[in-house]
């Protein structure tokens, strides 16, 4: 993990508080990148869902704002997409 004495409880913690009130759901299945989906309200059927989300790329607090803008910018332009980022 980047995010130098983050654990990833505590990372996805972070993120998906970052995009309340909309539901999110954050994963980790391989342990070096995130699978993360944004619904809308408290429903994921009409959300988007961003995968291969690198853990290297998140250095700074920062870098999970602009992360969480994205998902935002992603849901609301293209609803139910399916999108990777590398």
């Amino acid at each position: 993990m980047s995010l130098i004495g983050v654990s990833m409880l505590e990372m996805r913690q972070i993120i998906e508080q970052a995009c309340l009130p909309d539901r999110c759901e954050v994963s980790c299945p391989d342990g070096a990148t995130l699978t993360i989906r944004l619904g809308q309200g408290q429903s994921l059927e009409e959300g988007v869902t961003l995968s291969g989300v690198s853990l290297q790329s998140l250095n700074s607090c920062r870098d999970l704002v602009n992360l969480v803008g994205q998902l935002h910018t992603l849901r609301d332009s293209h609803p139910a997409a399916l999108r990777a980022i590398a």
